[in-house]
């Protein structure tokens, strides 16, 4: 349940903090969302550490000492679980904090611990990400052998992967060529930014033309360094990058002063030395007070030289004063965490005495729950059981009614079955003598039968054998004359006939009154 709540509660809270902050999440909201993370997050994937991490990094816009602090907690409560997942992704991070606020010791550490992990998970995009951040840590302390080691190292493992953009990196060390005087390495590195011509990183392109025209100057070859300066200004007026702006001015005002075109040269220094000042970019106010400088030596004018020189002396004091500043500021916020964690120590005991205490209460309320919902269940399991036993009793009443009314009809259907008997006991009784009676029929009936298949076959066929044998002699006879003898026997053979024929008909009329009889007796 935590694990879908969580996600949900987050996005909430994130969502209306977004729309009443103008699209930008206030800084309470931040430490809201990462305190109820660290309480109730279970961090199960490298992809919730990020998810976490990106709230820090949101946090480090407005208070870098609140996201190296959460972020530390993170990594407490990570190692307190033991938990295995995003340690490096979380010390990457932890590097960047450090890195942002100047404490570039403490980000190499996490730098180089993240990288080994990284290396035995063979990540080799985080790998190339360390590389150049390490090369760029040590670059700000001005270490320039080891930077190049690592930025070296980060283009190699660059090349040898499919997919991945090298651009930052070669102008880092394009950069970094530069300022060594390494001029051919540096052309070699900035000219494979150049030849691309990569759309999607415009800072990159800027910064790349930008240092090939400080090499073309420095070399002497101003044509080539005005048609990059110019390309290069270009690129940061399109996206408004005052510093930028600013800083590609003033190489073009250096490359005016080296080609004695000092009315021009000038003419930039005057307008950007304004905007410097207003933006506040002190190192870049110096290098223009060094240009002013040089222009004032070659013009001769000794109060404008002089003028500037107080100008660049009270900027490097005010650099210096920045330095010392940035130096006191590490220190306080070393201060400031330290205070931070002990602070959380404090609240964290505290929130364990009254979390016992919420135990203590929570624990008693649940064995009363626990009581009560028993006492609720054997209510409800007796009144079961009760309209259980009620229903019961009705289905049995119902029962024994439909009992005794199946008894009454069996009680009846007995005495029609008694009565039933009794008629066919009767019947029976009666049952022999009518087998008798109509056995002596069946006899009688055969004989009867057997007289009058006697009298077919003897008596009734001798009359027309005489019969038929008269008319043989009639037809034999050759004159066609009738005989009176023959005529006397042919009478007499027809009056037999016909008298058998008469008692057969007797015979068959007697059968006829003995069956009409036998059906009504």
């Amino acid at each position: 349940m935590r694990k879908i709540f969580f996600p949900i509660l987050t996005t909430i809270l994130l969502g209306l903090s977004t729309l009443a902050s103008g699209w930008s999440v206030p800084l309470d909201s931040l430490r809201l969302l990462l305190k109820q993370q660290l309480l109730n997050k279970e961090f199960e994937s490298d992809e919730d550490i990020m998810a976490y991490l990106e709230l820090t990094d949101q946090m480090n816009l407005t208070s870098p000492v609140d996201a190296l602090f959460y972020s530390k907690k993170l990594e407490t409560k990570l190692r307190s679980e033991n938990n295995p997942f995003g340690k490096a992704y979380l010390l990457s991070y932890k590097g960047n904090y450090y890195w942002s606020q100047g404490i570039y010791g403490s980000a190499l550490k996490d730098y180089f611990e993240a990288l080994s992990i990284f290396e035995a998970e063979n990540n080799n995009l985080e790998v190339v990400k360390l590389l150049n951040n390490i090369g760029e840590t040590y670059k700000k302390q001005k270490n320039y052998k080891k930077s190049s080691q690592f930025l070296r190292l980060a283009l190699k493992r660059l090349d040898d992967s499919i997919g991945l953009q090298p651009q930052l990196i070669l102008v880092n060390l394009g950069q970094l060529y530069m300022l060594t005087k390494n001029y051919d390495s540096a052309n070699l590195h900035l000219n494979r930014i150049l030849k691309n011509k990569v759309t999607d990183q415009p800072q990159t392109l800027g910064y790349a033309n930008l240092y090939k025209g400080m090499i073309k100057r420095n070399s002497g070859n101003y044509d080539s360094a005005k048609y990059y300066l110019e390309k290069s200004l270009q690129i940061w007026k399109k996206i408004n990058f005052q510093r930028s702006i600013v800083e590609n001015n003033a190489e073009i005002a250096k490359l005016y002063l080296d080609q004695k075109l000092y009315e021009k040269s000038n003419i930039i220094l005057d307008e950007i030395e304004e905007t410097a000042i207003a933006i506040n970019t002190l190192d870049l106010l110096m290098r223009i007070y060094s240009y002013k400088i040089d222009l004032m030596k070659i013009k001769k004018d000794n109060d404008s030289l002089s003028y500037y020189y107080d100008k660049f002396i009270q900027t490097k004091d005010s650099i210096f004063n920045e330095e010392t500043r940035s130096e006191i500021n590490k220190l306080t916020i070393q201060y400031d965490l330290s205070q931070k964690e002990k602070a959380a120590l404090r609240l964290e005991l505290e929130q364990n005495i009254l979390t016992n205490k919420v135990n203590s209460r929570s624990r008693f309320l649940i064995f009363m729950g626990i009581i009560l919902i028993l006492a609720i269940f054997l209510i409800f399991t007796l009144l079961k059981q009760s309209k259980s036993m009620k229903t019961a009793h009705d289905k049995l009443s119902s029962q024994k009614n439909e009992i005794e009314n199946k008894q009454k009809e069996l009680s009846k259907k007995s005495l029609d079955l008694a009565n039933a008997n009794k008629e066919l006991y009767a019947f029976n009784q009666n049952l022999e003598e009518r087998i008798i009676a109509e056995s002596q029929k069946l006899s009688k009936r055969n004989m009867q039968i057997s007289e009058f298949t006697f009298f077919n076959s003897h008596k009734l066929r001798a009359p027309v054998a005489n019969v038929l044998g008269l008319i043989n002699v009639l037809e034999l006879t050759k004159d066609g004359k009738l005989d009176k003898t023959i005529l006397l026997h042919l009478k007499t053979s027809a009056m037999e006939l016909d008298k058998v024929i008469f008692n057969l008909k007797n015979l068959l009329d007697i059968d006829e009154e003995e069956e009409i009889d036998s059906a009504n007796p």
